[in-house]
């Protein structure tokens, strides 16, 4: 009884934080505002199990990468209309300045969250070093000549999840540093 009375309590809590954080916003703001809450509601929800701290579940893997495709990619980027900046938003006006940074961010998200999508069923790994995506592939050389690899949801997917995981929270951390106006 104590822990449905805790749980009960928590989510009053999280409702009643939401709710003052979106305070005035409406329309395509408010679906902006209530996307990347779910991304982060999300992603906070598996971190344990990336950092191997509770066992691996691939289902639920495969459902954190839907709330992250749903909310990345072209998605996103319908979220922020040109000149659609009005408080509450935290959103810095360099959104629509820097729109190819932003969309590259963006993009690379969704190409991460179906990567993890695809590599549900590889569980944890060690971790590999970064994968230097960001804004482009890799380079390789090939016969005495440099060739850059494109790198996709498939190239990546044969990566172990929580290095996928720590890809895409390096995005989100890139993007929120560059276009998130801190609180």
């Amino acid at each position: 009884m104590k822990f449905k009375t805790f749980t009960l309590a928590a989510s009053i809590a999280v409702i009643a934080t939401t709710v003052a954080a979106h305070k005035g916003a409406t329309g395509v703001l408010l679906e902006r505002m209530q996307a990347m809450l779910a991304m982060g509601k999300a992603t906070k929800a598996v971190a344990p199990m990336m950092r191997g701290q509770i066992d691996y579940d691939a289902d639920q893997t495969r459902a954190y990468a839907a709330v992250l495709q749903t909310h990345s990619g072209e998605a996103m980027l319908a979220l922020f209309p040109d000149g659609l900046n009005a408080k509450p938003s935290v959103a810095k006006d360099n959104v629509w300045t820097d729109w190819e940074e932003f969309s590259d961010l963006a993009n690379d998200l969704a190409m991460y969250a179906a990567a993890l999508d695809l590599a549900s069923e590889n569980g944890l790994g060690e971790a590999v070093p970064a994968v230097d995506s960001l804004m482009g592939g890799d380079t390789v050389d090939l016969m005495g000549g440099a060739v850059e690899v494109e790198q996709t949801a498939q190239t990546l997917a044969s990566l172990p999840v929580n290095t996928l995981f720590a890809q895409s929270a390096q995005v989100c951390s890139a993007c929120h540093s560059k276009f998130r106006e801190e609180a």
